[in-house]
């Protein structure tokens, strides 16, 4: 199993979009969201740095429910 590490803007941007996440809004932070077929709303941000913390990724993790090994 691989360890989480700091990921590019880009790469975290393209795997929401791959999990069905659009961006609906983009301030201090991009803002994503998406509506699952139970109705249940998911809302996460990305901010706008050339590189994604770990403590970010980890807090986008929580809020997608998506399993971690698609960070890595």
């Amino acid at each position: 199993m691989s360890k989480l590490r700091p990921l590019p803007q880009g790469t975290v941007i393209k795997i929401l979009e791959s999990n069905g996440f659009i961006k609906v809004r983009s301030r201090k932070h991009i803002t994503f969201k998406k509506t699952d077929p139970s109705g249940r709303v998911w809302i996460t941000w990305v901010p706008h740095s050339d590189e994604i913390t770990l403590f970010v990724i980890q807090y986008i993790i929580k809020q997608t429910g998506k399993p971690r090994e698609e960070f890595y």
